[in-house]
């Protein structure tokens, strides 16, 4: 019985032990809730003039785009220059901003034509700045300038057929502009 009792008074120990420790507080404070932040506003457009380019847009060089002395008005010719001012609007952006404009191969629309990128009578394409950067803190407007040259050479008396076949002939310059957030 002695055993017994030792084993009886282990477990009313162990059952005192149990009951106090549960009697006892321990200090807690739990909270549960949402953190919530606010996305930066993207607000970046092609414009030209006041309308907006979305995708597959065409922008016409006509009347005070192309003024050259010699030339009727909104008409190039070999030796003759048309500019675009293409605008890049980031009012109200909150992240900076980078952009790339590049031009293509020019093509054109008329049977028969051909156009070329080397020669005396090249046409050259540029679009100026072809790159660069905005601060968010001073986004606005930055005008990017489309230049389509018809090289020409002047007191040149023999005909280039790849010249006199483009007359009337649509030309086609492909443009690509891209503006992306800068991410560190």
């Amino acid at each position: 019985m002695k055993g017994n009792k030792k084993l009886l008074i282990v477990a009313v120990l162990l059952l005192l032990v149990a009951v106090s420790y549960t009697t006892y507080a321990i200090y807690r404070t739990s909270v549960a809730g949402n953190a919530k932040v606010t996305a930066a506003a993207w607000t970046v457009n092609f414009k030209n003039g006041e309308t907006e380019l979305t995708d597959n847009f065409e922008v016409v060089l006509t009347g005070a785009d192309c003024t050259n002395a010699h030339v009727a008005t909104g008409k190039i010719a070999p030796g003759a220059t048309c500019t675009k001012t293409i605008v890049l609007d980031a009012t109200g952006t909150e992240v900076d901003v980078t952009y790339e404009a590049t031009v293509g191969e020019v093509t054109a629309t008329k049977a028969g034509s051909a156009v070329t990128t080397t020669g005396a009578n090249a046409f050259t394409t540029s679009l100026s700045p072809a790159t660069g950067t905005i601060a968010y803190s001073t986004a606005g407007e930055t005008n990017l300038t489309l230049t389509i040259t018809w090289a020409g050479t002047e007191g040149e008396d023999t005909v280039d057929p790849k010249d006199t076949d483009l007359a009337g002939a649509t030309i086609t310059v492909p443009v690509t502009l891209t503006a992306k957030q800068v991410v560190e």
